[in-house]
């Protein structure tokens, strides 16, 4: 999937966009907080320890196995999203009316980014794996650190990585933002358990289980704000890595995330009217998964890239 940074900041883009609804757009801007986690929903179990997955990304070693976060992605993500949404427009004492209508809205920006992008990520990870070797998920994790430090390079002169900014607001997605403990006592670490055990059941995350990946993401957060993670940016945002992650003849990645925010604008207007209207019939749950368009978001349909062709893999990457 796209990495957190991209998801952060491709949520604040569409809090400007002025073809969104007023009410989506409204609740963007006064509760971004909210839209900041739900556009990290899907990726939460991935943070399960911060010390292992940066450990475990310079041995380059394969990414954690999670079981949980494979389900989000993958076990009927479009009835999921039709549930989150009906839960959302549910009126709840935990959250406001316009707090839920923002997570949903970071929610289904995330959805319709993993949908453009994620193929382009699948492809470049099975094309590196067939020239260099190591395994695809470690190749996954780099393609999606490259293009989030060019895509932030082309927005803002330079990457988000490196930042106090990215520590001090942009990776907050709760408040209080936990660090040293778990903070059970967040409102909505109960509206989320809830709404994941009213889907998945006996296999959803305990408010414990939240918590301690919210704690974590925080966690993540001071990590690459460090001043060593920004060097670590520059050095590798070489014109090299940009040709082979983010432009060259085969692809622009620019492409991918334009219609990216293309399908978030559609997406966030089709739920914002469901949420407006209130109608969770049958009928217009239909007529809303036809329309979404929701499939596999680890896995989506590859469109318009060419064949990968086997090669031998070079001798430095296989020992």
């Amino acid at each position: 999937m796209p990495g957190a940074t991209l998801h952060l900041t491709h949520v604040e883009l569409l809090a400007r966009e002025a073809e969104l609804p007023r009410a989506v757009r409204e609740a963007l801007e006064r509760e971004l907080t909210y839209a900041r986690l739900g556009a990290v929903f899907h990726d939460l179990p991935f943070y399960t320890n911060i010390i292992t997955m940066m450990l475990g990304y310079w041995l380059e070693m394969p990414a954690e196995f999670v079981p949980f976060a494979l389900k989000l992605h993958r076990y009927h993500p479009d009835l999921f999203a039709w549930h989150f949404l009906r839960e959302a427009h549910r009126d709840s004492p935990l959250l406001t009316r316009e707090q839920r209508l923002s997570i949903a809205s970071g929610f289904f920006a995330h959805i319709a980014l993993d949908l453009e992008i994620h193929p382009l990520v699948n492809w470049c990870a099975r094309r590196d794996v067939l020239l260099h070797g190591g395994h695809e998920s470690h190749h996954h994790r780099l393609t999606e650190k490259y293009q989030s430090l060019f895509f932030h390079r082309g927005l803002q002169g330079k990457d988000i990585i490196g930042s106090h900014r990215f520590f001090s607001e942009k990776s907050v997605i709760v408040e209080p933002p936990p660090f040293f403990r778990k903070n059970l006592g967040i409102p909505v670490v109960r509206w989320a358990t809830d709404l994941l055990g009213g889907f998945f059941h006996e296999g959803a995350p305990s408010m414990r289980q939240f918590a301690s990946w919210l704690r974590s993401f925080r966690h993540f957060g001071f990590m690459v704000s460090l001043p060593p993670a920004g060097r670590n940016s520059e050095r590798l945002g070489t014109a090299e890595n940009r040709r082979r992650y983010y432009e060259n003849a085969e692809f622009s990645f620019r492409d991918f995330w334009e219609r990216g925010y293309r399908r978030s604008v559609a997406l966030l207007t089709l739920a914002s009217e469901v949420f407006a209207a209130g109608d969770f019939s049958d009928a217009s749950r239909e007529a809303f998964l036809a329309a979404a368009r929701i499939s596999d978001l680890a896995y989506p349909p590859e469109v318009g890239l060419p064949a990968l062709e086997a090669h031998e893999p070079a001798l430095e990457a296989t020992g």
